[in-house]
Order: C-alpha cells, then structure tokens, then sequence
C-alpha cells in the first residue's frame, strides 16, 4: 500500500509540471494560443492557470513525502530540497505567470523551466535512492515469441475494433477482399515493430553485460533509448501537426522525452526493485497473480475496443487515439511478459540478423505493395491513401505504419519555407484594409432585418435540402430551402474558425494570423452595419471577442464565462427573442449574428442526449452529429416561427450556412483545421431574402462561391454596388443581370488550414482540388467529378508545379495587399490608394 502511495503522489508531482509546461507551449504556438489559452474550451484550463501556486504547493509537498522515502528526515540534502521547493512556492505566490501568459518567446521559455524543475526533483531522488550494488549475472534476453504473440494480439483487438465501429456507423458490415488484405498487412507491420523493439532492447542488455554495471547500465542505456524515441515522435508531431520546427522544437520535444522517461522510470522502478514478500501458499499467490493479469487484459481489450467510441470526436488529430494505442501496447506486454517469464539466450549476431532480416522483409514488400496490392488501389498512390484511411479506424496500425517511416514525405525545401513564412504570423498589425465599394454612403433603399445563423461544423450532406434521399430530420431547414435560394456548390477558403469567422466578417481574405488588430480595419459587416444604421446583435462567441473592441455599439448574448464548446443556439435564440421584444425602437433594423457550437466534434451542452430521445441515424451518417443538427433544426424552427407570428421573416434576410465541414472518419480521416478535404471545405449556404427584393434579382445556385460572398452580397442587395474587383474579395452571389452577375465569376479559389501550412486550390470549374502540406511534405490532386470523395491522387511532377507556384503567388498577393514581408515581424498595411 505505502509503494502504492508514494507512487500516486510522484505521478501527481510530474502532472503538474508537466501540465505547466504544456499549457506554456500550447500559449507559445500561435494557433492553441487563441484556440485553448485565450479561449479554453474546458473549464479545468483556465481554473488551473488561475490556481497556479495552490497547485504547486500541493505538489511540492508530495514532492517532500516522496524525498522521505530517498533520504533521512535530518539529511543536509532533505533540507535543502525543502528549501528550494519552498522558495519556488513563495516565488509562485508572489508572481504566478501562467494567468497572464502572452505568445512569446518568455512562455517557451517557462514552458522549457517547468520541465527543467520537475527533471531535477527526479535526478534529485535517483540520486538519493541510488545504489552501488549490481546483480553481475548474465542477462536474460526477451523472447521474440512473447512479443510476437503481443504483437498478434494487438492487430486482432484493433482489426475488429475498426469493423465493430463501421458496423456502428453504418449498421451494415461488409467485409472485403481488400479488408484481409489490410488486416493481414496490419499484422506484419505489428510483427515488425515488435521485433525492431525487442531487438533493440535486447541489443542493450547484451551491451550492458559488458559493463562493470550490468544492472545500472541496462536501465541507463535503456531510458536514453526511450528518451531518444521520445524525441523523435515529439519532435515529428509538433512539425507536422504545428509546423513547429527548428532548433526550440528540437529542444522542447528533446526536453519533455527527458523529463517522461524519467518520469516513467521514477513510476517503474520501485514496482521493480519491490522484494517478494513471503508468502505461506504460494500457489495461492500465483493463482492470484494470474488472475489480476488475466482480468487486466481483459478491461485492456475491452478498452481498446471501445476507445474510438470513448474518445469519441474530442481527438485532435488522431493524437489521443494514438497516445492510447501506445499504452496498450506497453501494456499489454508488461502483462504478457508476466504470464509468460521465460526469458531467452541469443547471441548478438542473432539479434542483428533478425533485426535485419525484417526490415528488409518489411521494405521489399513495400517496394513491391503494387504487385500484392491490388485490392487496395492500382498505383503506389492508391495503395497509400488506402493505408492511410485505414489507420484513420485503426489507432494501432497508424501507430505502427508511421513509426515504421511510412509516408509520402515528398521533398518540400523552399516550398515549404515559404508556407510557413505566410502561417501563424505573429503581431499582425493592420493599418489600413479592406474597402468592398469605392464610396460607401448610407443605403437609401430598403433595410430589411438580417439574421446569420453560422453553424459550426456543419456539413451540406446533413440536410435535407441538399441530401434528400437520406435525411429526413432537418423539416424546418428543408422549409426554409424551398421559399429561399439554396447554393449548392459553396466552399470555405479556412479549414478552422479562428479564420473563417474573420473572412466572413471581412468579406476578404486575410493574412494567416490569429487575430490582426485593430480588426476593424478590415471587418466590412461591421462598416456596413453603422453605416446603414443597423442595430448589431452578436452571440458574443471567444472569435468575435477578439474581433470587436470594448468601445463598439453592440448587444451581445452570451457573456457569460462559458467554455467556447458550450455555445448552444436554443439558449442563445431565446436571449434575441427577449432583445427584439424589449427594444424600444422596432423601426430600427437588426444585423443578427451567430455562430453555435451544437455540432462541433468538441461540443458540451445541456441539450438531451440522444439516448434519452431514442435517436436512430440515418445508415451512413454520424449519429452524433445528425442529433446535434436535427436539434438546430428544431431550435431555428421556432425562431422562424416566432420571426413569422411578428410579421418579420417576409422582410428579413436570413443566410444560414457552416464556417467549414469536418471529417468523421468515413475515409478514415476525422476533425477539421489541420487539413483540407472536400467533407470539411464544402459547405451549405441558404439565403432567404424578401419576396419584393428578390423579384428582380437572378442568380445562378450552382456557380463556384466562397463564405467571403456572403459580406459582398449583403453590400449588394442594401444598394451599395457596384463589389470592387479583386482577388481576394468575396463576390456578390446576386446581380440584376445575368451579365452582372458573370462579371463577378470566380477564379481558380484559394484554399488555406487554420492550424499550420497547409494550402490548396480548387480550380474555377470546381472540378479538381488540389492540396499541398508542409510536414510531412506531401501533395495531391483530386478530379471530384469522378473522385468527389478525394480518394484518388492523380498529382503528377508537372501538375504539381503548376499549383504550388499558383500557391506562392496566392500567397505573395495577400502579404503585398496588406503590406506583409516575411522577416519583418509585423503587418504593414498598404494604403487604400494602393489597393
């Protein structure tokens, strides 16, 4: 019990240290600055930066139970960790710095000084509980067999884990030729690993036996082994999910593997080193062992079988999935190696030659996967955008396939230092920006009420006006589509909020910056909202708090301190309904603007769960976020309702469209952000407009439109035209002619993440999407007449060329409109008579 004990008190001090520092680093990066620092979507992280040095005296007395255990009451050396533990909690109480955290470089450095204190503390006990004594015995080796069958084990779990979830999507199971084909290529790739692991493992031991220390160096050479494939995996996640890189990546992704193996070890080592009490039946004592590992299997597997269920959307890339995978492998094996102690004597060149002879095994096959993969795909292309949606349902093999080196990892050089040079640019500063009319002058005409319903994650296949056939859920939405104009062939230009919600406000690309300030420079909705004498309603969402100063005129619902992720539109509809009813003067028109977070993969409401309604979801679609829409749906019915009982939805413009998509996993690809597909780009648009108004007006439903219209066409329709010609401004979905509203076609349409350097480009015809990413370098080109799910690349060296130099200049074009250089650090913008 007391092992037990001292144990939960060392995890309690590494999490809070290791918390610190990763909320430091998550301030650091600009992106989870604004989307988890500055707006935290759970209510622990702020309630933990504000409880910094209570917290930490908590810790730091468990740290000082721990060094009990490591060294006598009345050692010099207890006293003076006491003491510097003490004088960091003073230092703490005084001036704790993660409440007023900013994105620079001193919170990397706070980020890098937490790891450095809990390292010490760790270094410190060893140090204290070190001894000379050594077990010179010849070491006993791990047995592939063993680690083998763990292998085998874990390939199974996660293989019928993946079906059993498509069967739950789904509700149909179909097995394929292409599915053994996968699982039997999931299996290798597990043996593969486990050799590579055993075999590196056991390399150690063998070096250590040639030391005085067999005993100590095993568990050194160990821990930098780990340590180093730490580093590795840290230091490739913060690239490729962050495009964080260079010499301070290195150094944090090298500092926090340190700190967890130590961590790690500091947890292991006492189970390990634990003496085996006697016992009087010890038979009994073995029975009992057995079965604690037995059932602990057990709860691992049926873990492991329900984790993508219990994870559920709140996964930031495959990264919790795949963390869990990790543990279950080391689990499972520790558990394993238990039941089965046998330990193996092989000699080094046996340990190389498997080593080897596995890898080459492993490489050949897939040099030659075109040859044994046809049921996956008819070019090497195919067959990896197979594996990869594979491994989007199944944790372990994603593991597995990328710590094998797997990928496309194309050269990316310059491009990829010019992507990043236009991503996450810090202190944006705007001077001057966007004007969507020459003279923009109070409109004269009529000025009907405006009502933008932007829901978040909501895609166009989850609706009835534009899924017939399937959804049957969204009758109030569907109502509104028939008496309105439903836009069929509608994308987002941002992957993410953070930047979509700002492009729609400007009516404008902006500079990949979260946010330029003062943004009122560039927030075209806004001009014409006091330039019209409009009333601005907002549901005061963590984007739009960035957005608008203290000083602006507005109402804003929903002030309260929610996390962003409880956002829910009946509560946020009720408080408009109490703003229109209580407003004194009703002539003045309203500009009403809201973006819920009801479909949102990380969404927490109040709302009834789906269980207690007894929703079925239609076969096909996720029965998550088909409730979630169906309760919008529900909620925006009563709103129009209430919108017809005042005699105001025949004279307001209502638009209700989705800031971008998401991915669910149908192609084994989930969340948003961080990459560009056709299910997270493509998004409804509805425009309900007064009969009177719309009478003269033509418009084309299918015509390629961005969310940056939206702005324009409002400019358009309140009289202010005509929509000035450029680049990066949106184009007004209506016109009075058909030739007007030619003139205001589309090009080729810019694409961009929210999260890192990743870019696209859909071609003016909408036909072929084309996507470049910066780590790890890779590109793709999709025909979505034939392919709309972007499942087949068809990018050749030529057509790659072509659209990255298009990328570059898209890029180039944006930073000269708003002044941007590379290098320079801050946003420069032009002046208007430049523009």
């Amino acid at each position: 019990m007391k092992l037990w004990f001292n144990t939960l008190l060392r995890l309690l001090v590494g999490s809070y240290f290791v918390l610190t520092s990763l909320y430091c680093i998550l301030a650091f990066l600009p992106y989870t600055y604004t989307a988890l620092i500055k707006a935290p979507p759970y209510a622990w992280m702020p309630w933990f930066a504000h409880h910094q040095a209570s917290l930490y005296w908590i810790a730091a007395a468990a740290a000082a139970i721990c060094y009990r255990e490591n060294f006598k009451v009345r050692d010099k050396r207890f006293f003076v960790g006491v003491c510097i533990l003490t004088l960091g909690g003073i230092c703490l109480s005084v001036r704790p710095f993660l409440p007023a955290l900013e994105s620079n470089l001193a919170a990397y450095w706070w980020s890098l000084a937490a790891l450095a204190w809990i390292s010490g503390l760790l270094l410190w006990q060893a140090i204290g509980g070190a001894s000379l004594h050594d077990d010179p015995a010849k070491p006993a080796l791990f047995g592939y067999s063993d680690g083998l069958l763990t292998a085998a084990a874990v390939s199974l779990i996660y293989f019928v884990g993946a079906h059993v979830n498509i069967y739950r999507q789904s509700g149909s199971l179909i097995f394929h030729y292409a599915d053994a084909e996968l699982g039997l290529w999931s299996l290798l790739s597990h043996f593969v690993v486990a050799v590579a692991a055993l075999s590196i493992l056991n390399l150690i031991r063998l070096v250590a036996a040639r030391t005085p220390w067999p005993g100590i160096s095993t568990r050194v050479l160990t821990g930098v082994a780990i340590a180093i494939g730490l580093w590795l995996v840290l230091a490739r996640f913060l690239d490729s999910a962050m495009s964080f890189d260079g010499w301070r990546a290195q150094l944090y992704a090298a500092s926090l593997a340190a700190t967890l193996t130590l961590l790690g070890f500091s947890l292991v080592l006492p189970f390990l080193n634990a003496a085996p009490k006697d016992s009087q039946s010890p038979a009994i004592s073995v029975a009992w062992r057995k079965t604690a590992i037995w059932s602990a299997i057990v709860v691992l597997t049926v873990i492991a079988l329900a984790s993508r269920s219990l994870i559920g959307g709140e996964d930031w890339n495959g990264f919790v999935n795949g963390t869990w995978a990790l543990i279950f492998w080391i689990a499972l094996s520790l558990c394993v190696y238990r039941l089965r102690p046998v330990r193996a004597t092989y000699s080094p060149a046996i340990v190389i030659t498997v080593l080897l002879v596995s890898i080459v095994a492993y490489r050949g096959l897939l040099a030659t996967e075109i040859l044994w993969g046809k049921p996956l795909g008819s070019t090497d292309d195919e067959i990896s955008l197979k594996l990869e949606e594979y491994g989007g349902r199944d944790a372990s093999f994603q593991l597995a396939h990328h710590v094998l080196g797997n990928g496309r990892n194309e050269k990316c050089g310059d491009l990829c230092r010019i992507l990043r040079e236009y991503s996450n640019i810090r202190d944006a500063h705007i001077r001057s920006g966007v004007q969507l009319v020459d003279d923009m002058k109070p409109s004269s005409g009529e000025r009907p009420n405006i009502f933008i319903f932007v829901i978040d994650s909501m895609r166009p296949d989850y609706l009835g006006a534009y899924n017939p056939q399937h959804v049957n859920y969204t009758p109030n939405l569907d109502s509104l589509a028939r008496d309105s104009v439903v836009f069929k062939n509608v994308y987002t230009q941002y992957a993410g909020t953070s930047l979509s919600e700002p492009a729609i406000w400007s009516g404008s690309l902006l500079l990949h910056a979260h946010f330029p300030q003062p943004f009122d420079k560039v927030n075209s909705l806004y001009k014409l909202a006091r330039v019209d004498g409009y009333q601005t309603v907002l549901s005061y969402d963590s984007v739009l708090r960035q957005l608008f100063g203290a000083s602006d005129n507005l109402v804003k619902l929903d002030q309260d301190e929610r996390p962003w992720n409880e956002l829910e539109i009946a509560s946020t509809l009720q408080q408009l309904e109490s703003t229109l009813d209580g407003r004194r003067d009703k002539s003045q028109p309203i500009l009403f603007y809201t973006q819920p977070m009801n479909v949102h993969q990380f969404a927490r409401n109040n709302v009834p769960s789906p269980s207690s309604q007894h929703w079925q979801s239609p076969a096909g679609l996720n029965g998550r976020i088909s409730y979630e829409v169906h309760w919008v749906d529900s909620c925006l019915g009563q709103f129009f309702g209430y919108l017809k009982q005042r005699n105001l939805y025949d004279n307001s413009i209502i638009v209700v469209t989705s800031d971008h998509g998401d991915a669910t996993g149908e192609f084994g690809r989930v969340s948003h952000s961080a990459t560009i597909w056709p299910e997270i780009m493509h998004v409804p648009l509805i425009v309900h407009l007064p009969p009177q108004m719309r009478s003269h007006l033509v418009f084309d439903e299918n015509r390629l439109s961005t969310l940056t219209d939206i702005t324009p066409t409002l400019y358009y329709l309140l009289g202010h035209k005509p929509i000035r010609q450029n680049s990066l401004y949106g184009r007004p979905l209506f016109a009075q002619t058909k030739e007007e509203l030619e003139q205001y076609r589309h090009g080729d349409i810019f694409l961009a993440s929210d999260l890192h350097a990743v870019y696209g480009i859909l071609t003016a015809d909408g036909r072929h999407l084309y996507t470049t990413y910066d780590s790890p370098a890779e590109s793709y080109l999709f025909d979505l007449a034939t392919d709309p799910n972007a499942r087949h690349n068809v990018v050749t060296p030529a057509l790659k060329q072509r659209y990255d130099e298009e990328i570059i200049e898209h890029l180039q074009t944006i930073g000269d409109f708003y002044g941007y250089k590379p290098g320079v650090g801050s946003l420069l913008a032009s002046t208007e008579a430049n523009h």
